[in-house]
């Protein structure tokens, strides 16, 4: 949960709202394929501000080293985080 916490912390709030069927997408693949497969799905569906964002989100769960159940959740969570409501 510390590393969590972490997390929210280190990607911070912001304007930007991600779309809900993106973020599942993401959140789907993080689940069944991995860290890597979640970059490329991200890549090939968002658009730069929201690659951006997410997959600094990404890259924020695996520097801390959490796990890609810990980082779906946070992607999935991604627009409450954004918010300041986390």
């Amino acid at each position: 949960m510390e590393k969590m916490d972490e997390v929210v912390r280190e990607i911070g709030t912001g304007p930007l709202c991600m779309d809900k069927a993106l973020l599942e997408e993401v959140r789907m693949a993080l689940l069944e394929k991995g860290f890597a497969a979640a970059e490329v799905m991200v890549s090939q569906r968002s658009g730069s501000d929201e690659q951006g964002e997410i997959s600094r989100a990404i890259a924020i769960c695996q520097k801390n080293k959490l796990s890609p159940e810990a980082a779906a959740k946070v992607i999935e969570s991604l627009n409450v985080i954004k918010s300041g409501k986390w």
